[in-house]
């Protein structure tokens, strides 16, 4: 009966397997036109959904997102799997592009687009016509599971996914056991830009989006995202997340004692050109390093020396080689927007987050800190072999009272 009205109404509503999603929007049109709301609130409580027509808490699985601060979230491949053929069910004109108009489309069964506003819109690369590729779109997802992975899931859960909404996340390892066994797992590395105004912080950003170079300056007032798939030698893929932090907002961000614990690697940015531009890259260096080793929260880090087309400052090469060697970091990686050659810098940030027990700065502070910790520990293994071997020694000597006092009797 159902059926046959919808079909009468609207020829493509039913199908072969029943009502398609636009015979159940045409259906509950009819319903509400008719005054029968109550039969529609009872469907979408039927199907998990509150007052406000999102879905109600009890759907999210806000367990599995428990983790340390050092652990971060990202999607399974399960999950990236069934994202992938999101991707081409939608891409209706198959350019291999999802246009605004075919995202719309796809978020349309969710109460918004999620990528509508900061941090994630403009936080992907585009296309000449303002689309998203395959690895756009995926970065866009990598990017929402990391920063908000509950509401990530309930995207997922919004757009169709089929399986068990904890199946399409999964929590990494400790950054800290990663340091230990000197290999990282994670597909999706952050990466905490750091660096002086007019340092190139907002072009290292746009170059990994694909975006040209300009010589307009626009100060950066509030942190910015950009995430992108980076390709490795032999075929792998990693995912990168590049959080540029503006220098006011660094003492903030330091304020939080877990605030690098969610960072695989720091990026301290400055104009080769300028000799200040350098000193506060590399006060801003020191500050964050001597967080690090206060929290125990250590990231490895490396210098970029942006501009690259213009002529350095008087003993930029002495002044770098001598920061890089005191600190046991890498020398600055030179690099130019204008002459096109960022992409090495980007596969130097992975290869770097892959291996986090390599180019980690070490401050005076914290050299003198573990001298003063093996001195420590010396003498307390000193100690306990001096006391062990008087234990030994007064052990031996009532053996050998025992014996001399038996002979004697």
């Amino acid at each position: 009966m159902i059926f046959r009205v919808v079909q009468e109404k609207l020829r493509e509503g039913v199908n072969e397997r029943g009502l398609t999603l636009a015979g159940f929007l045409f259906l509950h049109a009819l319903f509400i036109e008719k005054g029968r709301l109550e039969t529609t609130w009872t469907v979408l409580r039927k199907f998990g959904y509150n007052n406000d027509i999102k879905l109600a808490d009890e759907l999210i699985p806000y367990s599995a997102f428990k983790r340390a601060p050092d652990q971060s979230v990202e999607l399974t491949n399960e999950a990236i799997d069934f994202l992938k053929g999101i991707f081409e069910l939608f891409d209706a004109d198959d350019d291999n592009s999802l246009r605004p108009i075919e995202v719309e489309d796809l978020f349309s069964t969710a109460p918004e687009c999620p990528w509508d506003e900061a941090p994630y819109k403009d936080a992907a690369e585009k296309t000449a016509l303002g689309g998203l590729s395959l690895d756009g779109f995926l970065s866009e997802w990598a990017l929402m599971t990391l920063l908000d992975p509950a509401r990530s899931v309930e995207n997922l859960i919004y757009i169709g996914y089929p399986g068990d909404p904890s199946s399409a996340i999964r929590v990494t390892r400790k950054r800290r056991i990663d340091r230990k066994k000197q290999q990282a797992e994670r597909n999706v590395f952050q990466c905490f830009v750091f660096g002086p105004k007019k340092a190139g912080k907002s072009v290292l950003l746009n170059s990994f989006l694909g975006r040209p170079f300009s010589d307009n300056y626009t100060p950066t007032t509030d942190e910015r995202y950009a995430v992108n798939v980076v390709d490795q030698p032999g075929g792998t893929k990693k995912t990168v997340v590049l959080r540029e932090i503006p220098e006011e907002a660094v003492a903030k961000l330091l304020s939080n004692k877990d605030s690098l614990a969610a960072c695989d690697i720091a990026v301290f940015v400055h104009d080769s050109s300028d000799e200040s531009s350098w000193k506060r890259a590399t006060e801003l260096l020191v500050e964050v390093a001597s967080y690090g080793e206060d929290t125990g929260f250590e990231v490895p880090c490396l210098i970029v020396a942006a501009k690259d087309d213009l002529d350095s400052f008087a003993m930029a090469i002495q002044d770098s080689t001598r920061v890089s060697q005191d600190m046991g970091i890498e020398a600055p990686i030179p690099v130019s927007s204008k002459l096109g050659d960022f992409n090495i810098i980007f596969r130097r940030i992975v290869q770097a987050a892959e291996h986090p027990h390599l180019s980690i700065p070490e401050t005076e502070a914290g050299r003198t800190r573990k001298q003063y910790h093996r001195l420590i520990n010396r003498s307390l293994m000193i100690v306990s072999v001096g006391a062990a071997v008087t234990i030994v020694g007064l052990a031996a000597y009532r053996v050998y009272l025992a014996r001399k006092n038996s002979s004697s009797s």
